[in-house]
């Protein structure tokens, strides 16, 4: 068994607590609600980030365990992995997919079902076409398309001598992509509807960012030791720049191109530094517990910020109204996130067992 890799947990809990933050906002500023959103004074981190923090973490800690499998037993079993992927993935995917339906029991059309039951919700938002009464399910589409071509293509690279340069044109390729179409579309057809269909898709099918997450997992596994000694030597950098994408966060710092793929490097190099350097730790019982249930939370929140919005009374006392909006809202998506985990997810987590050979 290999160790646990400390911090992650932590991450992933402050993510999740970001989106359900930011789609609280949303949403009140959505029913003409005072919110967040439209006081300038008021600074608080940018949700979609959040996700950019899981798409690098996921491909980070996916092919770490794939090397760690290469390692242990030779090779890797695709189908051991796929089923370990759907066993976590679908059981509560699907049942958000099926609560959001019965709970809001929206007139959707075809195309609007059947996109996410395939587990194309990134499709459908591009399309225009989203699963709007549970729309955060549009990642789960990204990660799951990653996980089904990812092992293909590990399993062709990560014996070359030169893997790293493999990935970094994957990820140069998937970062380019949409430039190149958009180019594509101004030169032939100089259409709105085609420039906003790429916009759309590529405002979340971030490829490349969960192939940033892949690289970090190559040198975290391959180069540690020589990039350890760096990381020691230079203590006070090594902390300026673990601090520093979460600082410009909070602070909403933005790009006009390429942002997501700026937070992308610089979340990487954290969760670099905060995994492996001796002196860095992030993690407590709380945000241990927190990071756990954070599929949970992810997938659950939105459910319960339309209906706390929605029939919590508004008052002219913001701060009250806030408070008692924002502890509801998390109370409930956090004890509905355990007890889903312990009862529900558990019991798949427990078949996945068969499935795997290394644990994290």
């Amino acid at each position: 068994m290999m160790k646990h890799l400390k911090g992650l947990d932590t991450l992933r809990a402050l993510a999740a607590t970001i989106v359900v933050i930011d789609h609280v906002e949303i949403i009140k500023k959505d029913n003409g609600i005072h919110n967040f959103i439209d006081n300038p004074t008021l600074i608080y981190p940018d949700g979609h980030l959040s996700v950019i923090l899981f798409f690098v973490i996921s491909g980070f800690l996916i092919t770490y365990l794939l090397l760690m499998e290469q390692e242990k037993s030779g090779g890797i079993n695709l189908k051991n992995f796929y089923m370990r992927r759907i066993l976590r993935i679908w059981p509560l995917y699907y049942l958000i997919l099926f609560l959001s339906y019965i709970i809001f029991n929206p007139d959707y059309s075809l195309i609007r079902i059947l996109l996410p039951l395939f587990i194309f919700p990134n499709v459908a938002y591009a399309l225009q076409e989203t699963w709007d009464i549970s729309p955060q399910i549009w990642s789960i589409g990204v990660e799951e398309q990653f996980y089904i071509v990812w092992p293909l293509l590990f399993i062709f690279i990560s014996r070359k001598k030169k893997a790293l340069n493999y990935i970094i044109a994957l990820i140069a390729f998937f970062t380019l992509l949409p430039f190149g179409l958009k180019f594509i579309n101004q030169i032939f057809f100089k259409s709105e509807e085609i420039y906003s269909l790429i916009s759309r898709f590529f405002y979340g099918t971030k490829f490349n960012c969960l192939g940033i997450g892949t690289l970090i997992g190559f040198l975290f596994f391959r180069n540690k030791e020589y990039i350890n000694r760096i990381l020691v030597k230079y203590n006070f950098l090594t902390l300026i720049f673990t601090l520093l994408p979460f600082i410009l966060w909070f602070f909403k710092f933005k790009t006009e191109h390429l942002n997501d793929e700026l937070y992308a490097v610089l979340f990487a190099f954290s969760i670099y530094n905060i995994v492996q350097h001796p002196k860095i730790n992030i993690d407590s019982a709380i945000t241990r517990f927190l990071g756990k249930i954070s599929y949970g939370i992810y997938l659950y929140h939105w459910i319960f910020v339309i209906l706390f919005v929605k029939y919590i009374p508004k008052i002219d006392n913001s701060f009250l109204y806030n408070t008692v909006l924002y502890f509801m809202i998390l109370s409930t998506t956090i004890f509905i996130s355990w007890l889903s985990f312990v009862t529900y997810e558990k019991f798949f987590l427990n078949l996945k067992k068969k499935y795997e050979i290394v644990n994290k």
